[in-house]
């Protein structure tokens, strides 16, 4: 019962009902008044059910951050990370590695072609060369004997006075 509300009180609320309703209808207002609180009692309680269902709720919230951060800062998984980067990385070196490799083979092909041509530049014989150079100084003699020579100009002419 409530605080303040005893015995003697309830006797008092009894009799006058008794005498404003009557003894016929007594039961019946008595029936009602026993449905009314048990509706006020059930919404009540249905109340305090959902406050009490939000604050699981809340503390279900709660659990699972601090669950999802002992993940987080679980050492396993961060070994794992680490792993992870140290994989990615020594593959990087790897693929860097292969691209020196074949730009040094593509460099060294080409030294190679280079020093190809240098050996048949050089693998020229000497005697083949003088030839060249004979032939050359002939063809030079023979388009200066054919050439008329120029006419001679006096020097003033040439400095434009």
């Amino acid at each position: 019962m409530s605080p303040g509300i005893g015995m003697p009180e309830l006797l008092v609320v009894l009799v006058l009902a008794l005498v404003v309703v009557g003894p016929q209808q007594l039961p019946v207002m008595m029936r009602k008044v026993g449905q009314m609180m048990a509706q006020a009692r059930a919404m009540a309680k249905d109340f305090q059910n959902s406050f009490e269902e939000i604050g699981r709720e809340t503390e279900l919230s709660e659990l699972r951050r601090e669950i999802e951060a002992l993940k987080d800062a679980n050492p396993v998984n961060q070994i794992h990370g680490e792993l992870d980067k140290a994989t990615r990385g020594a593959q990087d070196d790897d693929i860097r590695a292969l691209k020196m490799k074949h730009v040094e083979k593509s460099q060294a092909e080409a030294e190679a072609a280079k020093a190809e041509k240098q050996a048949a530049l050089e693998s020229k014989t000497p005697e083949s060369d003088a030839q060249a150079d004979a032939a050359a100084s002939d063809d030079a003699a023979e388009t200066a004997e054919r050439a008329e020579p120029a006419p001679a100009k006096p020097a003033d002419e040439i400095k434009g006075r």
